[in-house]
């Protein structure tokens, strides 16, 4: 037997790991607790002026690219299948109603942290306590519910989502990133929106050096992102879609299949790569092992909130690359499916190595998943390993573009190509009297 040589890290690659596995042994941490009264706002320690307006700086002069991120981002955080389930729960975000009052909120807020002083009495000040204490009244009552509550690793990741695309894909929003001390006032921005809204200096991404938040964020795009937007549930696409409709008045093109595209293309999943340069995709080496990620998921296992859908975060933490594809059985082969399953045939997914353990208990993750996705009886989850991580990038390509409407194929190359546009003086200046017209509806829209 042969023994795999171990994989010599660098001086970045350990730290981003070491916080990446420390994260998760906080799962059982929540981000807040007691009431609303129990909670003091405070400006942290090592809180920096200088940098922080420096942040705001590069957020005003980028904010077309930053913006479009951050709207992909909300997708890519509705991924987490039990943060999506608080969020069903909550109520607030099942409608194009109700989507529209809480994302527009949501974008009222983040303008206010960027562009108002941080100081006891601001608006941010009050905009970062409010949604403090939503959040806490919305993880107390989905624990109550056996829905679990919001953790630490989860408001991290809510981080990323604000800070990850515009630090790491940048070329691909428009946003200009030749300027070092810009990127880490940026990383020093939401440092502190993060200790805000409660994220312990432990689990804050952004308090590391630049390069350590980059692996930090490819990290997470490879070991949770890349296969959590592939697995795409009916929940998932209701509250997306919710979205896209709240957002159709003040950008009337968008349509779901379109800012999903978009948003899988800014994560790199292979298919997705239209008009996107290839020597810039990056994908950071295997550094987690299977077995660290199995004590994730081990530990899941029984908790409320993840033992609902543990089958989901089974399929997403994995060493492997993996894709996932749904495919349509014909008739004749959905039969011998039907008949054969009975048998011990594994007809909902292939069978992932390394899942060992009772036949009984691996069939009913496999019908846990099946019922998640919300397969039918003539569909199949195809699962491809790709063995030889020099192989992932073969498989990139833009055939998902063809897959899309003939409108919405023109949404997504309009879009990026209006992206690109930032990058010249004109087009810069065109979009952003297009992002300020846009803001303005948005606005006196939730005035009225």
């Amino acid at each position: 037997m042969t023994v795999p040589p171990v994989l010599e890290l660098t001086d970045e690659e350990e730290e981003a790991k070491y916080y990446f596995t420390h994260l998760f042994d906080a799962l059982n941490k929540p981000c807040d607790v007691g009431t609303a009264a129990d909670l003091e706002t405070h400006l942290p320690s090592w809180f920096d002026e200088d940098k922080f307006k420096r942040g705001q700086k590069f957020y005003t002069e980028n904010r077309f690219g930053i913006l479009q991120a951050n709207f992909c981002s909300l997708l890519v955080l509705l991924a987490d299948p039990k943060g999506l389930r608080i969020l069903e729960h909550t109520g607030k975000s099942s409608t194009t109603e109700t989507a529209r009052k809480r994302y527009v909120s949501t974008f009222l807020h983040m303008s206010d942290w960027y562009e108002c002083e941080l100081e006891p009495g601001s608006r941010s000040w009050k905009s970062l306590t409010q949604v403090r204490r939503m959040h806490l009244s919305a993880s107390n009552s989905a624990k109550k519910r056996t829905l679990g509550f919001i953790s630490q690793p989860e408001m991290a990741l809510t981080t990323f989502g604000f800070m990850g695309f515009p630090l790491v894909r940048p070329h691909l929003l428009g946003i200009r990133y030749d300027n070092r001390d810009d990127r880490e006032g940026f990383v020093h921005f939401w440092a502190v929106i993060g200790f805000m809204l409660g994220v312990d200096d432990d689990y804050n991404m952004c308090l590391h050096r630049l390069e350590v938040v980059e692996m930090i964020c490819y990290m997470v795009m490879r070991y949770v992102f890349v296969p959590s937007l592939q697995l795409e549930t009916p929940l998932l696409r209701q509250m997306v879609g919710a979205i896209v409709d709240a957002f159709t008045p003040y950008m009337p093109f968008v349509s779901y299949e379109s800012v999903m595209f978009l948003t899988r293309r800014l994560v790199g999943i292979p298919g997705y790569q239209y008009s996107v340069d290839m020597k810039k995709e990056f994908l950071c080496r295997p550094i987690i092992t299977r077995e660290e990620l199995d004590k994730v998921t081990d530990y899941m296992e029984t908790r409320d909130g993840y033992r609902q859908v543990k089958a989901m975060y089974r399929a997403i933490f994995t060493d492997k690359l993996r894709l996932y594809t749904v495919k349509e059985l014909p008739d004749e082969i959905n039969q011998n499916y039907l008949e054969t399953t009975a048998a011990g045939m594994n007809g909902t997914y292939t069978k992932l190595s390394g899942e060992d353990g009772d036949d009984q208990r691996l069939k009913a993750a496999e019908l846990q998943l099946r019922e998640l996705l919300g397969l039918k009886h003539n569909q199949q989850l195809i699962i491809t390993e790709v063995e030889d991580e020099r192989e992932w990038s073969t498989y990139m390509n833009d055939s998902k573009l063809k897959q899309l409407s003939a409108r919405d194929q023109t949404n997504v190359r309009v879009t990026a190509q209006t992206l690109n546009l930032c990058y010249t003086t004109i087009g810069r200046f065109a979009n952003e009297t297009t992002l300020s017209f846009i803001l303005y509806r948005i606005r006196r829209l939730q005035a009225k």
